[in-house]
């Protein structure tokens, strides 16, 4: 499970079960992303799945999961109902309103881009967020430039906002002790990584076209694409195209990122658009040196030239230009992956984001409380 699934369940399954009683309402997962219910109940986390509630605008199917979410609402009588992701977000705050449920709570993830448009989806989209922001109590933002957009789309009030930025599970990086390039089938080979959902946003399309510049001064160079998606045979074609199809390969989505980013010599997020990357923190938590897009919230993790590198999104040259960097100098890329296990330790961690979220509901309940 990646993306948002996966920070939903690293909440549902850190918050202290002393204070807090967790059920998650999950729709369908999107490609590349993973069952998110199945994983919750490996993870013994009470899931409750609305085959209605999915992110496309489907008018009945959109009625139906309001109903439902509405329906378990009544039944659940939560105190505190937090919800994630634009769809999920609209009709679970109308639905818990509705329920007369204390405390609601929505998360922005990033990539709000899309309220910024001008296209009949986007007004839609701007209309229904900005109705919403007044069903909530509280609106938490991954990253300050997620605030920032949030409110330039006039979704919100200041007042509403708290920022506070994803976190990992450290210990679960960091401890990991690496395994060999042979098991991988890659030995001997520099690797360059990235990880997520074979979509548009990705970005990947400009790490192709960055790879095929760099194959003559690293005629082993190899690059690893772990995710799936409604782009990955579109992919597949683009990299036999540029004559690089031996070089890039497409393991799926894999149930233990960690073997892999062990192993990749740098990791990449190409992005177009970004809230705040999990992954990006999951490869600088393991020593990985890594290169991203300037966009969203990656500058808020990665100082440009310090704990990785920064480029424009988009730009296949300055990307092919920054790999090329990172690639030619072992030194730079011990540094600075030294540098980024420090940074994603020091202000990144799981523990920190659950403990700044507990803090806010509790506070929020108690607003409620007093008020009433």
């Amino acid at each position: 499970v990646r993306g948002v699934p996966r920070h939903v369940l690293a909440i549902a399954a850190g918050l202290d079960p002393e204070r807090f009683a967790v059920e998650v309402l999950a729709g369908r997962s999107e490609p590349g992303e993973g069952e998110l219910w199945q994983e919750a109940q490996v993870r013994g986390i009470a899931t409750l799945r609305i085959p209605s509630l999915q992110r496309s605008v489907k008018p009945l199917a959109d009625v139906r999961a309001l109903v439902a979410i509405y329906r378990q609402i009544r039944r659940g009588g939560y105190d505190i109902v937090h919800t994630h992701i634009s769809k999920g977000g609209i009709l679970g705050r109308l639905a818990a309103r509705c329920a007369g449920v204390p405390v609601v709570v929505h998360t922005y993830h990033g990539r709000v881009e899309e309220v910024h448009g001008c296209s009949l989806k986007s007004r839609f989209f701007r209309a229904c967020e900005r109705r919403a922001a007044s069903w909530s109590d509280a609106l938490i933002a991954v990253s300050e430039e997620t605030v920032r957009l949030c409110l330039s789309g006039g979704i919100g009030t200041a007042d509403q906002y708290r920022m506070i930025h994803n976190g990992i599970d450290l210990r679960y990086f960091m401890d990991y002790r690496s395994v060999e390039q042979t098991s991988l089938g890659l030995e001997g080979k520099p690797i360059i990584g990235t990880i997520g959902s074979l979509k548009e946003e990705k970005g990947l399309d400009v790490l192709l076209r960055s790879l095929s510049g760099l194959v003559q001064r690293y005629p082993h160079i190899q690059l690893c694409v772990i995710g799936d998606g409604p782009l990955r045979v579109s992919l597949e074609e683009e990299a036999r195209q540029l004559g690089i199809g031996d070089r890039v390969h497409f393991p799926g989505i894999v149930a233990d990122v960690r073997p892999w980013l062990a192993v990749f010599d740098l990791f990449v997020t190409p992005s177009i658009r970004e809230g705040l990357p999990t992954v990006l923190l999951e490869a600088m938590a393991m020593g990985c040196p890594v290169i991203a897009s300037r966009v969203g919230g990656v500058p808020e993790i990665i100082r440009d030239g310090e704990n990785g590198l920064l480029v424009p999104a988009r730009d296949s040259a300055l990307l092919e230009e920054a790999i090329g960097q990172l690639a030619g100098s072992s030194e730079m890329r011990t540094r600075m992956g030294e540098a980024g296990r420090r940074r994603v330790a020091e202000e990144f961690a799981q523990e920190r984001m659950l403990k700044l979220l507990e803090e806010e509901y509790e506070q929020l309940l108690a607003a409620r409380w007093v008020g009433e």
